[in-house]
């Protein structure tokens, strides 16, 4: 296997791309002359390259690839959409669809060769150039960086497959295929061991470093991955015998996080700054993946009807239905439960998180002066059926959406993107779950703050303003799911997050979706998915199985 010009945008520009032709072997051999002993071209890149890797399919610009299209957030406009595998039974042991598997590994093993060389660079050939002095700051940081990174991606192969091989070292091809995988309770000792170590030696922040580059691991990154392993690692899909001491871990993890959030800088931001040209900068950002000036992921979001674009991933009916009215707290699709008369606008009042999340039928979008206009989707409207592609479900994407992109052929206008992987607000939800379940009630304060106290943190932003949650037991447990669902649409967490309650037959075996009559009447319509118990984790690739008989196959696979 054979990958030429590895390119990596850390984020948003202040860095520049860097590119270098790099001959990878499945055996990961590099030249190590040039490697270890040219920094630019050599260390550098190499490093670079291990955080280009976290750049998996749902963050290309081509949101086929989105993974809310398999869930109940959003229905991908079109019926060829990849993503589509998920939920229409194209996923098997021989179509894994997915790349955690090879991606992650092939990570790890370029991570390891590079721990196990450190000590073996030497770039003093280049001491009397100018850039020797940064040069020298910034390798001693590569080895903490990539010690996160590994962590990292030992992480979504944990919540992607369970058990894993754990492999610290670099192998031959006859020892990488026979490894067997490792109990996942070891993988999660592995990852917070391997946090706790780098996080000390990892800056809180790159604006103080030389070059002040953004993107990179830091302190709070590292803390806040190893407060999601554990939540992870408490959940019912791993927690398979219910051990309450995991939600207690994961609870003391999330809470040293907010405990110190403002000491590190960060803080709640108002929701519609999490993403836009300069969401890089937004303090709730805790590590996050950019990319350079686009306006690709506009064109396969925008509605049908609008020059270039393409529906791409539309909010289902399902998800409007979780949306609260400001004035008690009443979900959506509760108020309104059968067909509905749109025409006097039923949305008024709702959580100011819907508009700035969906689309719906009368809005103005986009926003940009050479394509603003009023969206009509209704059946035979301009932006709906019986149009190739219009949108499945009634709606379209706002979130992540930048309206202000001109996409029309000539003229065309680009802005940069980045991709959250963690915030703020996660790990006051994290912690609000891991305090419910280590303490059995959402009003406990054995932790400081109580599980509904830190929900209602994120309900009352002056630009949120939602009820309060006072509720406990399993009327909680209802509303916090719906919570979660709504603060972190799109932002790749509901496709894991009912994995890890084991609740896809609740959730993902229907979706619901809307058609709009001509005279702006709402019907609701159920839409069947694929749903099987052995979805919770992805199969191994039987290409990794049939080259190393001791890896063991997921159950149902």
């Amino acid at each position: 296997m054979k990958i030429d010009k590895i390119c990596l945008f850390i984020l948003a520009g202040i860095i520049a791309v860097s590119c270098v032709d790099l001959n990878y072997t499945e055996e990961t051999q590099r030249d190590e002359e040039w490697t270890y002993e040219y920094y630019e071209n050599g260390i550098r890149n190499m490093v670079f390259d291990a955080y280009a890797l976290l750049y998996n399919n749902e963050f290309e610009d081509n949101s086929a690839y989105f993974l809310a299209g398999a869930t109940d957030e959003a229905q991908y406009a079109l019926e060829t959409g990849a993503v589509n595998n998920y939920v229409n039974g194209g996923w098997s042991i021989a179509n894994p669809y997915s790349n955690i598997w090879s991606k992650s590994y092939k990570a790890i093993a370029e991570i390891c060769m590079y721990l196990e060389k450190i000590d073996k660079t030497d770039i003093t050939d280049w001491q009397y150039n100018s850039g020797y002095s940064i040069w020298i700051q910034q390798m001693e940081l590569f080895p903490y960086e990539l010690r996160f990174l590994r962590a990292y991606f030992y992480f979504e192969l944990l919540r992607a497959y369970g058990d894993v091989p754990l492999v610290t070292t670099t192998l031959t091809n006859a020892q990488a295929n026979n490894v067997q995988r490792t109990p996942a309770d070891q993988i999660v000792k592995f990852i917070v061991d391997e946090l706790d170590a780098v996080a000390p030696n990892l800056p809180v922040s790159y604006a103080t470093e030389v070059n002040a580059e953004i993107g990179r691991a830091t302190r709070i990154a590292a803390f806040a991955l190893k407060a999601r392993t554990l939540l992870y690692a408490a959940s019912p899909l791993l927690n398979t015998d219910g051990d309450k001491t995991k939600w207690e871990k994961a609870a003391e993890a999330c809470k040293y996080v907010i405990d110190n959030a403002n000491t590190w800088g960060l803080k709640l931001s108002a929701y519609d700054k999490l993403w836009g040209h300069d969401a890089f900068t937004n303090p709730e950002l805790i590590f996050g993946l950019g990319r350079p000036a686009s306006n690709s992921f506009e064109m396969a979001n925008y509605p049908i009807g609008v020059e270039n674009g393409s529906s791409g991933n539309c909010p289902t009916q399902s998800l409007v239905d979780q949306y609260e009215f400001q004035d008690n707290g009443e979900p959506f699709g509760v108020r309104y439960s059968g067909d509905i008369d749109i025409s006097g606008n039923p949305y008024e009042g709702l959580d100011p998180r819907f508009a700035l999340t969906v689309v719906k039928n009368g809005d103005t979008w986009p926003t940009n002066g050479a394509q603003k206009k009023t969206i009509e989707t209704w059946t035979g409207g301009f932006n709906a059926s019986p149009k190739y592609g219009a949108t499945p479900t009634g709606y379209y994407l706002r979130k992540y959406v930048d309206g202000s992109c001109v996409t029309t052929a000539d003229n065309q206008t680009t802005r940069r993107h980045t991709w959250i992987l963690f915030r703020l607000a996660e790990m006051y939800l994290d912690y609000a779950e891991a305090v419910f379940n280590a303490t059995g009630s959402a009003n406990d304060a054995t932790y400081g703050l109580t599980a509904n106290e830190a929900v209602n943190k994120l309900r009352q932003r002056d630009d949120i303003n939602m009820p309060k949650f006072t509720e406990d037991g399993e009327e909680w447990v209802e509303r916090y799911e719906r919570e979660r669902l709504v603060e972190l649409a799109f932002e790749n967490h509901r496709f894991w997050d009912v994995r890890r309650w084991k609740k896809g037959d609740k959730y993902f075996r229907t979706i619901q979706v809307a058609t709009i009559s001509p005279s702006l009447v709402l019907k609701r319509s159920t839409v069947n998915r694929q749903w099987d118990d052995k979805y919770y984790l992805y199969p191994i690739p039987q290409s990794e199985i049939k080259k190393n008989p001791n890896l063991t196959q997921n159950p149902g696979w």
